[in-house]
């Protein structure tokens, strides 16, 4: 009995040297992510009516920043940006990427996502005004909605295939898992 309970602590030791480092975790990476949007709005006058059509740039900064003392070779920065649509208020995705870089070890660094412009134009009525016979007469007809509208972006960056943050400017664009 003494010789079969030896025989069974000597098998639990070796299992474990053996299968210990296929069982643990990878290592965690200490890799930050800070998302800043560079923004521009431009807004014209439609002639004939109080709305305005606008024109917006967006550009996603991210940087990364990485704590640990190896450098980080294969990392990847998958962004999007959306838009709604001025007519139904849908979602879209205006552009997205995927950028890779280097960081290395105790270093940051910034990677930039493409310049993205968005168009629109709220429904609106334009008024006409033109004298007749020499009394004023006036139209005014309705214009439909145009375009689209920017409203967020997402950013998920990764070390090879293993996810390090996601980060969304709207909790309505993370996806349900």
């Amino acid at each position: 009995m003494r010789s079969h309970l030896h025989w069974t602590w000597v098998a639990a030791l070796v299992w474990s040297g053996l299968s210990g480092p296929l069982l643990a975790e990878p290592v965690a990476r200490h890799i930050t992510v800070k998302v800043t949007v560079d923004n521009a709005s431009d807004f014209k006058d439609i002639a004939g009516s109080t709305a305005r059509s606008k024109q917006q740039t967006r550009q996603l900064s991210v940087l990364l920043d990485n704590r640990d003392q190896e450098a980080a070779n294969d990392v990847a920065v998958k962004w999007a940006i959306y838009a709604r649509k001025m007519t139904d208020h849908k979602l879209v995705t205006v552009k997205q990427g995927n950028l890779k870089t280097k960081i290395g070890p105790l270093e940051t660094a910034t990677v930039k996502s493409d310049k993205v412009t968005i168009k629109g134009t709220p429904k609106h009525a334009v008024t006409t005004r033109k004298k007749v016979n020499g009394k004023n007469q006036s139209s005014t007809k309705n214009n439909p909605a145009s375009g689209e509208e920017y409203y967020g972006y997402s950013v998920a960056v990764y070390v090879g295939s293993v996810l390090i943050d996601e980060i969304y400017s709207q909790p309505s664009l993370k996806p349900d898992k």
